[in-house]
């Protein structure tokens, strides 16, 4: 695949009937890291992602990945940068109606990419790999919560990304689970060197996954960096996650 480019959100700015729900918000993402959104419920964590990913307009700011400025670009330059793009929403997203395999072909089918044979052996070989090599045949409603999980992280591979979300992919999941999760956001940086962006609650993952976390409170990114500058920092909303107080236990937003 192609070399992941530099993301960079710059003031960027987003309301919902009248209450602001992020406030000039920029950071940076650079290539090829595991990075964390952080914040209590309502923060506006998932607005970001889908601002990110072109399903929301924001009210203000730009999107650049690498020189193109996604909140201007162009339809055709859009759809072209979503084929580099994987998603893994919070409940997987996976279409009832289809097996599991013309779920995670459905993004080459959609965008006409290949032949159907080569499409459904990749597919066959992702799910191999995420430890569903007799799943390609069987139902959606067949599938446990954490089958669901790896079959939705298969289908957001298909499309070699150079930029993989996940929306609160812990979110419900006992601990074994949440582990398991925890180990499918490795997996995707390490076999596609992509960029990782994952809007979380779980402070656990954060500082054990994470090379950057971004924190935000009011609408606003009060502190970036590593997790070691997370782990000494004194700012009170960032001592209270990190001690496990309630502004982990809600994960909307």
């Amino acid at each position: 695949m192609n070399a992941a480019p530099e993301i960079k959100v710059q003031g960027v700015s987003k309301s919902f009937g009248g209450a602001k729900v992020l406030d000039d918000v920029s950071l940076n993402f650079l290539p090829g890291r595991v990075n964390f959104i952080i914040g209590r419920s309502g923060e506006g964590k998932s607005v970001l992602m889908k601002i990110m990913t072109g399903l929301y307009a924001p009210d203000a700011g730009s999107v650049f990945y690498g020189d193109l400025d996604l909140t201007r670009a162009a339809e055709r330059q859009i759809n072209k940068l979503r084929l580099r793009m994987g998603v893994l929403f919070q409940d997987g997203a996976l279409f009832d109606s289809m097996t599991v395999g013309q779920n995670v072909v459905f993004p080459l089918w959609v965008h006409r990419r290949g032949k159907k044979a080569e499409a459904e052996a990749r597919a066959r070989a992702l799910l191999s790999e995420l430890g569903l090599s007799d799943f390609f045949d069987l139902t959606v409603a067949a599938l446990s919560t954490g089958e669901r999980k790896r079959v939705a992280l298969a289908r957001a591979l298909m499309v070699d990304p150079q930029v993989v979300f996940f929306d609160e992919p812990t979110t419900g999941l006992d601990p074994l689970l949440s582990t398991q999760v925890d180990e499918l956001i490795i997996h995707a940086q390490k076999k596609t060197g992509a960029t990782v962006i994952v809007v979380s609650h779980d402070m656990a993952a954060t500082l054990s996954l994470a090379d950057s976390i971004f924190l935000l409170h009011n609408g606003k990114i009060i502190l970036s960096g590593a997790p070691s500058e997370f782990k000494a920092s004194r700012n009170p909303e960032v001592v209270r996650f990190l001690s496990g107080g309630d502004s982990l236990k809600d994960a909307e937003g």
